[in-house]
């Protein structure tokens, strides 16, 4: 995999989406405006939500949010690659807490359905939104399905040698990137995947031969 694609998926995000790139500046207030972003529109979703709304909510005054985002859509974007960022940094220290790259497969798996399943801003979006927020993971949804997929196969290639080439391996992350999102958009009425031991049961048996290849066909 490449070094782009491997190290920084949200970069991938970024670009697939048009935004330019992040510069990580330290700034305790434009974080307080992330903060007041993201719970307004996890109280009312992101179409009912002003920028009025967001500048009461972090007792700042209008002038001051308008320095740091242009517009709604900046502030919107901004709000959700941090989100995007967090949930990240969640999923790369469950999956560096393991050794195996079964057990990491495994628990990453499980950790990303209960994570996004559980995600408060995202199920409000989902639950008053769905019009505008489905399609960012269906017809509009390559830039986080790409970004996915390179982000679990440099895991696959970093975890254990693998005889396929980085097409090969970058095909089964994409695969199960895309069961993630279904699962995630659409329960299954067969697989409870609510319960966590069914949910690693579910990928140990299944997404672990496909994405681990040779490596874990000799597993239970």
């Amino acid at each position: 995999m490449s070094d782009t694609s491997a190290s920084d998926p949200l970069a991938m995000l970024r670009s697939g989406r048009g935004l330019p790139d992040d510069t990580a500046i330290d700034d305790p207030i434009r974080e307080q405006l992330l903060d007041a972003a993201a719970a307004q529109f996890e109280s009312v979703g992101i179409a009912r939500s002003t920028m009025n709304d967001i500048t009461r909510r972090a007792g700042l005054a209008r002038m001051t949010l308008y320095r740091r985002f242009a517009n709604k859509q900046e502030l919107v974007e901004a709000t959700l690659l941090r989100e995007a960022a967090w949930f990240l940094a969640d999923l790369q220290r469950e999956i560096d807490a393991h050794e195996t790259i079964e057990d990491k497969l495994t628990e990453g798996f499980a950790f990303t359905v209960e994570a996004l399943r559980d995600h408060d801003l995202l199920n409000r979006l989902l639950e008053t939104e769905p019009e505008a927020t489905v399609p960012h993971f269906t017809v509009q949804g390559a830039p986080l399905i790409t970004a996915a997929a390179h982000f679990l196969a440099a895991e696959i290639s970093r975890a254990a040698p693998d005889e396929r080439s980085d097409q090969e391996v970058l095909v089964v992350a994409e695969l199960t990137a895309r069961l993630v999102v279904s699962f995630v958009l659409t329960p299954s009425t067969t697989i409870d995947l609510d319960d966590p031991e069914v949910s690693r049961a579910f990928a140990r048996n299944h997404l672990g031969p496909l994405l681990g290849g040779s490596a874990l066909q000799s597993g239970p």
